[in-house]
C-alpha cells in the first residue's frame, strides 16, 4: 500500500515515477511509498526537486606566485547551489592527485572507515594516513585557495595543473603526472578499464 507519511527512518532507494503528481519510490524494507512531494534524497533523508547539477568538465590553469589555484567559476557554482555553500575539503583521495570534496562527500567516501577497530593498527596506520591529508579549503572571493606546501609535494604540483569534474567533487592534477598517467591513454582504454571494473565489482555484490 502507498502512503503519503514520511517515515524519517527509511531511505529511498531508487523513484519510480509520477502518478497524479505524486512521486512513487522504492525503500530500503523493499516496499513502495508514495508522497506528495519529493522530499527525500535517494540514501538521505532529503531530496531536491530537479536532478543535481553535476560537476564535469577539464581545465588547464597555474596556481599563482602565492601558491593558489583558482577553482573554475563553473565548478564553485555548483558547490555554491547543490551544496548550499558547505565547507570544502582538500584530501589526497586517490593517489598522485588532490580531491577537492564537499563536507557531506568526504563524510560519505570515509564513512565506511568508521568500522575500523582500535586494535588494527595497520588499518588505522593508514587511515591516519588518509585523513592526515584533509585540509579545508580557504578561499576568497574569487575561488582562489592556497594549496598547503604538504599536499602539493605529495602529488608533486609546482606550477602547472589540470582541475577534473568527478560528478560530485574534483580533482587537481600536476599537469606532467595527468600527461604521463591519464592523457597518454585512449578513450577505447579507458572504458575497457573503467567499465570493465564496474563490471566486476557489480558481479560480486
Amino acid at each position: 500500500m502507498f502512503q503519503k507519511k514520511i517515515n524519517p527512518n527509511e531511505k529511498i532507494l531508487r523513484k519510480l515515477k509520477k502518478v497524479d503528481k505524486k512521486w512513487v519510490i522504492v525503500v530500503d524494507s523493499g516496499q513502495k511509498r508514495m508522497y506528495n512531494e519529493p522530499t527525500l534524497r535517494i540514501g538521505e533523508l532529503k531530496t531536491r526537486r530537479k536532478r543535481m547539477k553535476r560537476l564535469y568538465g577539464t581545465y588547464e590553469h597555474q596556481l599563482d606566485d602565492k601558491n593558489r589555484i583558482r577553482i573554475p567559476a563553473k565548478f564553485l557554482a555548483v558547490f555554491d547551489k547543490e551544496y548550499e555553500g558547505e565547507p570544502l575539503y582538500f584530501v589526497i583521495y586517490t593517489d598522485g592527485r588532490i580531491a577537492i570534496m564537499p563536507e557531506s562527500v568526504l563524510d560519505e567516501r570515509t564513512g565506511q572507515l568508521k568500522t575500523l577497530l582500535p586494535d588494527e593498527t595497520d588499518a588505522m596506520n593508514a587511515l591516519s594516513k588518509i585523513l592526515g591529508t584533509v585540509e579545508e579549503v580557504n578561499k576568497d572571493g574569487q575561488g582562489r585557495a592556497i594549496i598547503p606546501k604538504f599536499l602539493r609535494n605529495e602529488v608533486r604540483i609546482e606550477k602547472d595543473v589540470v582541475t577534473v569534474g568527478m560528478g560530485d567533487y574534483i580533482e587537481i592534477w600536476a599537469k606532467q603526472v595527468r600527461s604521463g598517467s591519464v592523457d597518454s591513454m585512449s578513450v577505447d582504454e579507458a572504458n575497457k578499464k573503467a567499465y570493465g571494473r564496474a563490471r566486476e565489482l557489480a558481479g560480486k555484490s
